[in-house]
């Protein structure tokens, strides 16, 4: 039977912007508050005296970024069991106001274990993202609306990720053009950004408080006088009615039974309960065949790839038995998952070490000549100021949200996954070969923007374009009644990535200054990235693709 392919207009018929814009404001922040540090965690860490020499400021800035994912892989499951038993919200709102303590504590740190606590409370106390990544699931029920649904995240994300950094880098610092503000940054140079990020952080908690619905399927139908008052500004000062809460039906239906002295009870039907689904099957066809292609943005292919990528669980996904091990250690999966290991963990060796490298002192001899040589003495950096790195990433970023919206799609159309991600990671090894030599332009500093900027972009493209790719080729491998347990899989080693990337190429990169070959750490992410290429040999895409 032919599928019935819907227009734009048709797949977004009665999408739920107004939830899906809350969840946006709420998730909008974090992005903006993780990505705020990388411009200035080097002048953070040298300020605090921690480190001996110059060289050990990577370690120390490592050690920041791993013990913050460190926390979030010893708390995130706790946090998921905490939402599905006192609901979404509440746990949203727990999540930022720890991030706000978080910030503050790290903005008027004092010494380095006191921004060392500041990262771990940000990290112990954060369970958003697993817990928004669920709420959207449950705010789009229908197929048809989950991939535009479930693409504003990285959309949020790159967006944060350009607007963070400008933050970061502009506001730290112990000089400001305001006199007001003079007493406060001389004192504390890096309090600025993190009050400024706190108060958007503050402005999400507000906005989800009074407009963020309770999606939880129990805890959804509990009575939330703060939504009341959203409703009341809705009506008031936007000119928009709101919906009829199930408590104002629920008081409605009882209130009638009083007048004609019966209680008429919901029909049992419709009485919410833990084996309630949240939509019927026979009103929405759950396989991947019921996914259309949102119009010229996105394709059905696509379409599917986001949704898994975001999603913990798919409906065809059944109760793991014995064998599921052995299915994670087929090669074809293996080697898919080891591959995500190895994009999670260069990805954020890049992102952490990347400023530090280009922070360093430029190293000249008592004659002003460079002491980095061509080909293995490399040392020292640039002499990048958190200005200078905060445009670069925020450049970049805008350039990974123009990647996401417009080359994607088009490279997703016209290629499979696995030929999109085996052609993109071939850019990483050549990158991260030449990083190190960027040192070697220190006299000639224009070329040494464009060199770093370019290689920069490059990275932010084959980024963009294999990170997808590897994901959904994970999600294709999988044997349907162990894909949860995969996916789980697949989510945890992206954490541990996350974990000892920062903490071992923090000793790392510091050796390798301490004795000048700066080469060598960036080399040993490149050799990562040849196995990767090597281990792509071994993967396949279970499941066809279409390209509608």
């Amino acid at each position: 039977m032919a599928k019935t392919v819907l227009s734009f207009q048709q797949q977004i018929e009665g999408f739920p912007w107004s939830q899906i814009f809350v969840i946006s404001c709420v998730r909008f922040a974090e992005p903006i508050a993780f990505t705020s540090l990388f411009p200035y965690v080097y002048f953070m860490v040298r300020d605090f005296g921690v480190a001996d020499t110059e060289a050990e400021v990577s370690k120390y800035s490592g050690y920041l970024s791993s013990v913050f994912a460190f926390s979030q892989v010893l708390t995130s499951f706790n946090w998921g069991k905490f939402a599905d038993k006192h609901g979404r919200k509440p746990t949203l709102l727990i999540g930022l106001t720890g991030s706000i303590c978080s910030l503050l504590l790290l903005g008027f740190a004092k010494n380095y274990y006191w921004a060392l606590a500041a990262r771990s409370i940000m990290g112990l106390l954060n369970g958003n993202v697993a817990v928004i990544r669920t709420m959207i699931g449950e705010v789009a029920l229908e197929r048809r609306h989950q991939a535009i649904a479930f693409s504003t995240m990285p959309l949020i994300f790159q967006i944060g990720c350009v607007i963070g950094p400008l933050i970061g880098g502009y506001l730290s610092g112990n000089t400001t053009r305001f006199t007001i503000l003079k007493p406060l940054v001389e004192k504390y140079p890096y309090a600025l950004p993190n009050l400024f990020i706190s108060s958007l952080l503050f402005a999400g908690i507000v906005i989800a408080i009074f407009f963020l619905e309770e999606t939880h399927y129990k805890h959804k139908y509990r009575h939330d006088y703060f939504v009341d008052i959203g409703d009341f500004i809705k009506i008031h000062v936007f000119g928009v009615t709101p919906k009829t809460r199930h408590w104002h039906l629920d008081r409605l239906s009882s209130s009638r039974g009083r007048e004609d002295g019966t209680e008429d009870a919901i029909d049992e039907e419709e009485q919410p309960s833990e084996t309630t689904p949240l939509y019927r099957p026979e009103e929405q066809n759950d396989s991947d065949d019921s996914i259309q292609s949102v119009g010229p943005v996105l394709t059905r292919r696509e379409s599917v790839a986001l949704i898994r990528t975001y999603s913990l669980h798919e409906p065809e996904d059944e109760e793991e038995g014995a064998g599921s091990i052995r299915a994670l250690l087929e090669p074809h999966i293996f080697y898919a998952v080891v591959c995500n290991f190895i994009m999670s963990l260069h990805v954020t060796v890049h992102d952490e070490f990347l400023p530090i490298y280009l922070a360093y002192d430029v190293a000249r001899d008592k004659a002003g000549q460079l002491v980095s040589k061509f080909p293995w003495r490399l040392v020292g950096g640039l002499g990048y100021t958190s200005e200078d790195t905060g445009t670069l990433l925020s450049s970049t970023g805008v350039l990974g949200v123009f990647f996401l919206v417009v080359v994607f799609p088009y490279v997703d159309r016209n290629y499979d996954s696995l030929t999109t991600y085996k052609s993109f990671i071939l850019l990483f090894p050549v990158i991260y070969t030449l990083i190190p030599y960027i040192v070697l332009l220190a006299n000639h500093l224009k070329v040494a923007r464009i060199a770093i900027y370019t290689m920069t972009c490059l990275k932010t493209l084959g980024t963009s374009m294999s990170f997808p790719q590897i994901l959904l080729i994970v999600h294709n491998s999988s044997p349907p009644k162990h894909r949860a347990m995969i996916n789980g899989a697949t989510i945890s080693v992206s954490a541990l990535a996350r974990c000892v990337g920062p903490f071992i190429w923090g000793f790392f990169m510091s050796w390798a200054q301490t004795y000048q070959i700066g080469w060598l750490g960036w080399w040993s992410v490149s050799a990562l990235t040849l196995l990767a290429i090597y281990m792509s040999s071994y993967l396949r895409n279970e499941n066809g693709e279409d390209d509608e």
